[in-house]
């Protein structure tokens, strides 16, 4: 069902908006997300939750008038947004997850922007720390970091080919697209782990779109504050940038990340021969980096944060590392077994 006023054209002063939500098993925070909507300021739109859960997320979403529940195999996270953009009948499609809320003016700064930026295909915003969970370390890190998993923008950003590696592009969850270009350039169905969205807006700018991030558009999220599920996330990050370097080896951000894998775990795994052979100098690396990165916290006013978030971005980026290698070995092995396949036919 639609919440709100009539369908308007993009261009006007009111695009009808449709809100995509991939849900799975988000039960503890997906009444946060819904009453969030439920408390827009902008009226003109829907919400499509797109459910793969094995608990109470769906019969929690469907207790909202406004919100249709799509049901589909728990397949992807990109399988579930096209069927989402699918089920849209906005002319803007508008991204976010089921363990995030959105500011009451979320949806009036995304129509605004698309009236007043008509060359913008897309256009993502801010990811904050869920008020429960500021304090929270872990948690803090997530937006904290210098080069944050969950980014906060304090201007416009335009991004294109030329820039995509130095600037933090939006994350998935605080994502709008013109819907004409989604049916034109789905996400890549195949891309499982980290980067799916990374990659479609690689796609974009490659092909000459205009993808802007803005900080007025905000939403927030329920940052882990374990960890292990932090570095597990950094895992699956490092298994997509792989994927995404296979898609897509001409990309600069695809080559840098890997080449950073590549040297971090060649360092890791010549220490131990090194100093088998009295050459322990390398080992005197990680003190280096580790006060460079206390340093550079340090510049941006972390304080006494600035002396746990280096180890946190060298345990993060070792896991996101593992993940890139993993999925290369993968990749590799499946190659192998292939051929022999095809040589004993």
């Amino acid at each position: 069902m639609i919440y709100g006023g009539s369908s308007q054209r993009v261009g006007g002063e009111s695009p009808f908006i449709t809100v995509v939500v991939p849900t799975k098993d988000n039960e503890s925070t997906i009444a946060e997300l819904m009453e969030s909507l439920a408390r827009q300021s902008y009226r003109s739109f829907e919400v499509v939750v797109v459910d793969s859960s094995r608990d109470r997320t769906p019969e929690i979403a469907s207790r909202y008038s406004f919100a249709r529940v799509v049901r589909v195999p728990p397949v992807g996270l990109n399988v579930a947004r096209n069927a989402g953009v699918r089920e849209a009948r906005g002319e803007v499609v508008a991204f976010t997850d089921g363990d995030c809320r959105a500011s009451p003016d979320w949806l009036q700064r995304v129509a605004e922007f698309f009236s007043t930026h008509p060359d913008a295909a897309a256009v993502g915003g801010s990811v904050l720390t869920a008020r429960e969970q500021a304090g929270k370390i872990v948690a803090d890190y997530y937006n904290e970091a210098l080069w944050p998993m969950m980014p906060v923008y304090r201007v416009v950003v335009e991004i294109g080919a030329r820039n995509f590696h130095r600037v933090r592009v939006p994350n998935g969850n605080n994502l709008a697209f013109r819907r004409e270009v989604l049916l034109r350039n789905p996400f890549d169905e195949g891309l499982k782990g980290g980067y799916d969205e990374v990659e479609l807006l690689w796609r974009l700018c490659a092909s000459g779109f205009k993808v802007y991030a803005a900080p007025e558009i905000r939403v927030e999220h329920f940052h882990t504050s374990s960890l292990r599920r932090m570095l597990k996330r950094g895992f699956s990050y490092g298994r997509g940038h792989y994927l995404f370097y296979r898609r897509h080896p001409g990309a600069p951000l695809a080559r840098y990340g890997l080449w950073g894998a590549l040297a971090l775990w060649c360092y890791y795994a010549l220490l131990p021969p090194l100093a088998l052979l009295g050459l322990w100098q390398p080992l005197a690396l990680l003190p280096a980096a580790y006060a460079a990165l206390a340093a550079a916290y340090l510049a941006r006013g972390r304080g006494a944060r600035s002396l746990a978030y280096p180890l946190l971005d060298i345990l993060f980026y070792s896991a996101m590392a593992a993940g890139a290698l993993y999925e290369a070995a993968r990749a590799a092995l499946s190659r192998i077994k292939g051929g022999a396949a095809k040589a004993g036919a």
